[in-house]
């Protein structure tokens, strides 16, 4: 079966849902421990003279789980393509603690707290405070902070591409499709709409949807992947936020896989206001695992 044989309402939602967002994708190498402005997972990330380096209530560092460069993105991608304008420069930052959920304090509070810290610098031209990062180095080796990877020996840099994807059954964007143009579905079951419309196999129908729709790549300003269930379901003021940037498992089937545990993800979720506003203090972190 091809898209051209699925169920008319199918199609229709395909192709209302279709919308360019960008792959990321990623080289394992070494970790230098040393600090640069690439688009990357873990290693040292880029701190300007006279700014201090992110640290928990005890004053132990946390270690980068990424940096995301909006002027590297920009020189690869046609940004204009994507649904929410991303800024065209500036570098990104996460920083996570060691806790039992990979920095979250709990999975009530999604914000920015002690063990997960955002940082946002729109001038990356600035000398790099080199000083005070040796300090920092030498306590990360020291004291080993837990990551979806091996951050002592690896790093990952990120390289861009446009691609096409769909929104998928178990994200919240899916419910707001049926709401604007399929209100008969919104309060049904798709298997049991579908049987209610004369389609004798349901199941195959939804399992080619499934194959058209399903992207299980690390990625910006996608349709995010959840491996239980979209969270913003259950919180209205969540809503209305967006995901700006996914981190998927990869499996290299070595000592450098990245992993949320059992083959999970981790999702970045802003408001569009305040990514327009280029505010990343309310950046929400959310990741779930089978």
């Amino acid at each position: 079966m091809n898209i051209a044989d699925l169920p008319k309402p199918l199609q229709t939602l395909l192709e209302l849902s279709k919308r360019q967002v960008v792959k990321v994708n990623l080289t394992a190498s070494d970790n230098t421990w040393q600090a640069d402005t690439l688009s990357k997972i873990g290693g040292i990330g880029y701190l300007p003279m006279g700014e201090s380096y992110p640290t928990n209530e005890q004053g132990e560092p946390l270690a980068l789980l990424f940096q995301l460069n909006f002027e590297q993105l920009a020189n690869e991608v046609d940004i204009s393509q994507l649904a929410y304008k991303l800024p065209n420069k500036g570098i990104l930052q996460v920083y996570i603690g060691n806790t039992k959920f990979y920095g979250l304090e709990n999975f009530d509070n999604y914000y920015p707290s002690n063990n997960y810290q955002v940082r946002f610098w729109q001038d990356c031209k600035l000398p790099i405070n080199e000083i005070l990062l040796n300090d920092v180095i030498q306590k990360l080796k020291e004291n080993f902070i837990d990551l979806p990877f091996n951050n002592k020996e690896f790093q990952y840099f990120m390289d861009f591409d446009l691609y096409e994807q769909f929104c998928h059954l178990n994200c919240f964007e899916y419910k707001l499709l049926l709401q604007k143009d399929f209100p008969e579905i919104l309060n049904s079951d798709m298997y049991e709409y579908l049987l209610s419309i004369g389609i004798d196999n349901p199941d195959d129908s939804m399992e080619q949807y499934y194959n058209c729709v399903v992207s299980q790549n690390s990625q910006v300003l996608g349709y995010p992947n959840f491996v239980q269930t979209d969270f913003r379901n259950y919180t209205k003021e969540m809503q209305a936020y967006i995901s700006l940037f996914q981190l998927e498992t990869k499996y290299y089937f070595d000592e450098r896989d990245i992993e949320w545990r059992d083959g999970g993800v981790a999702n970045f979720f802003i408001h569009p206001n305040d990514l327009k506003n280029k505010d990343f203090s309310k950046l929400v972190f959310h990741w779930d695992c089978y």
